[in-house]
């Protein structure tokens, strides 16, 4: 895992290859290097920063040109197929790096064809040297960020966007239809970011840019599932343990150690029990709180880590270390948080980076699997008489004290028909009333678009029921720029690599075919993966209620967090500097101060705005 950066420039101008570099060192803090190709009067210039995985030796050094002399690559990730792939190249190897397998194949396939064949976790930049063509490439689930930008200095790319920013020279401003979409959304879904002019890779593409100029082209080189799955459960099941097991040996291909991010749940508790089961002993990492909470997780863990007789590794945290992350977080991250679980997740990745440098992680199988309780009011609206029901309560319930935010999302989501205006509805941070009060605009952004054209996108593929729709819309769009990206941005803060076995591709794939009713169903989630779960864990480990790195925002805002917080959102310039309405912002403050309603989630993000304000002051144009 490493830092990529670069840039497409006349010849003869400068490039601040230093500053782009040194902006990546936490990604890649083992090497770095840079490659110049003059190619005319444009020249292409390609950074990189070196976290060795693979081939610790210089035979896995980068930028790397392959040996037709065509190619020139920087990389960042990695391709758990790649001896797969070696073995049907016909190359003299000069070491046994993924980096090295990939150009070789990309010198032999080209960039389409070779990233259709890829298993694994990338963002990488490479230039045909023939063609004068630099291609972007991002990975099919957007493990692996990947920002660019067209500046009067040139075309610029990097995995940062302070590295973007030092190689163009360039601040940018915020965006005003991205804030209203962060502010729906929660996160500004690719190819926008809330800096107008700095675009994000979307997921499963490729960005073609003519050296000499010209128009770029963007491809989506990923398809929807059309296959069905046509046996019974106790089979899917079998198949499905197969997978799973196959993708964890997969993603344990390291030349470094490997650990677990272990949490008190399933997820990561199948993960280390299969890596065990593969003969692999390692140690797994907990977060928790000093003080008794009913949210800790390190209790679950460490009889998980027990029964599964692996080490065990714990960080305990309070308010205060909260706080610190909070900042520190979003800096790294370098877009608002609004995802509590990023915050204790700094520490974790801080300690785990003490004894491994790769870490396998649980995330994904909510989104795939139906675990997330939004997806049980997509099943409710199929009730006869639902939505009559609910339409009669919803008056009471948006008056009543108390009631909890998810409620009344999906109260005020079911009498909705149109099916992005309805999972907007249901995703929402703040809704259309309350955007207006904030910022003067009701507005979505491009919410209701991003959603569309996801469900566009997967409308390709065989039917799907709404829930379907909604679950592979958060596969694709709402891991890739809101829960991978933070996950990746802050363990690359601590030169830590984090896998993610459940999003293997080959394991999608075969999820994907699986009819509904095999992964969720009224007051059921995750059918089939616990169902396989049991031939590895004991059923208290399976059955444990979900609890998600939560985080005690809500009573942290009322008590230990109260004046920091208040300062923040009404001393600090940030969010007067943003174009939002004060009076409002005290509303729903005062709203939470007093219990009438849970506004943690909107506190949260409108917190989050403050500190990326402040905290990207140097990247932000006054």
């Amino acid at each position: 895992m490493c830092g990529v950066t670069g840039l497409v420039f006349k010849t003869g101008g400068e490039v601040r290859a230093e500053a782009a570099l040194h902006a990546l060192r936490r990604r890649g803090p083992d090497a770095s290097g840079a490659v110049l190709s003059e190619l005319g009067t444009q020249s292409v210039w390609l950074g990189h920063t070196r976290l060795a995985i693979q081939d610790l030796t210089e035979a896995g050094a980068q930028p790397m040109v392959s040996v037709d002399r065509r190619w020139v690559l920087t990389f960042n990730g990695e391709i758990y197929n790649h001896q797969d792939l070696r073995a049907e190249l016909s190359r003299s190897w000069r070491g046994h790096s993924d980096t090295e397998t990939l150009v070789e194949a990309i010198s032999q396939w080209g960039v389409e064809a070779t990233v259709k064949r890829l298993n694994g976790i990338f963002a990488f930049a490479v230039l045909d040297q023939m063609k004068r063509e630099l291609h972007l490439v991002r990975d099919p689930f957007g493990v692996k960020p990947l920002y660019f930008a067209q500046t009067p200095k040139g075309f610029g790319f990097a995995s940062e966007i302070r590295s973007l920013c030092a190689v163009t020279e360039q601040r940018f401003g915020v965006d005003a239809e991205s804030l209203a979409t962060f502010l729906s959304l929660r996160f500004v879904p690719s190819p926008h970011t809330l800096l107008a002019g700095v675009q994000r890779l979307p997921p499963g593409h490729i960005h073609c840019v003519p050296v000499d100029g010209g128009a770029t082209s963007v491809t989506r080189y990923i398809e929807p599932s059309s296959e069905r799955f046509a046996g019974g459960l106790e089979e899917a099941a079998a198949a499905y343990q197969v997978g799973v097991a196959q993708a964890v040996k997969r993603q344990m291909l390291s030349d470094v150690p490997v650990g677990v991010l272990l949490s008190g749940g399933i997820d990561s508790a199948l993960v280390a029990a299969m890596a065990a089961d593969a003969g692999v002993q390692a140690p797994c990492f907990t977060v928790g709180y000093k003080e008794d909470s009913a949210d800790c997780e390190i209790g679950d863990a460490a009889h998980t880590a027990q029964v599964l007789g692996l080490p065990h590794h714990v960080v305990k945290l309070d308010h205060e270390d909260l706080w610190q992350a909070f900042e520190l977080a979003v800096s790294a991250t370098e877009e608002p948080l609004v995802t509590t679980s990023a915050l204790p997740m700094w520490y974790l990745c801080q300690r785990a980076r003490e004894d491994v440098t790769v870490v396998l992680t649980g995330q994904g199988s909510d989104e795939l699997l139906g675990g997330y309780r939004r997806y049980q009011g997509e099943l409710l609206r199929d009730i006869p008489m639902f939505k009559t029901l609910v339409s009669v309560a919803r008056p009471l319930l948006e008056r009543l004290p108390g009631v909890p935010p998810a409620v009344l999302r999906s109260a005020q989501s079911a009498a909705i028909a149109r099916v992005d205006e309805r999972f907007e509805n249901e995703y929402c941070v703040f809704n259309a009333a309350a955007r207006g009060r904030l910022i003067g605009q009701t507005g979505s952004g491009r919410a209701l678009s991003s959603i569309q054209t996801w469900l566009d996108w997967s409308a390709a593929g065989r039917p799907l029921s709404a829930v379907e729709q909604m679950m592979s819309i958060d596969v694709r769009m709402g891991l890739a720029d809101d829960l991978l990206l933070y996950g990746d941005k802050v363990s690359m803060a601590h030169s830590l690599e984090a896998r993610v076995p459940l999003l293997d591709t080959e394991l999608v794939h075969f999820v994907e075919s699986l009819p509904a009713a095999f992964k969720l169903s009224l007051g059921k989630t995750k059918i089939i993966h616990k169902q396989m779960a049991h031939n590895y864990l004991p059923k208290e480990i399976v059955n444990r209620p979900k609890r998600g790195f939560q985080v005690p925002v809500a009573s942290m805002l009322r008590q230990e967090w109260k004046d920091r917080c208040h300062a923040l959102l009404f001393q600090d310039p940030a969010l007067a500097g943003l174009g939002f309405e004060l009076g409002e912002v005290a509303r729903v403050w005062d709203e939470h101060q007093r219990g009438f309603r849970d506004r943690s989630r909107e506190l949260f993000a409108l917190l989050g705005l403050a500190v990326w304000r402040r905290q990207m002051a140097d990247v932000i144009a006054a």
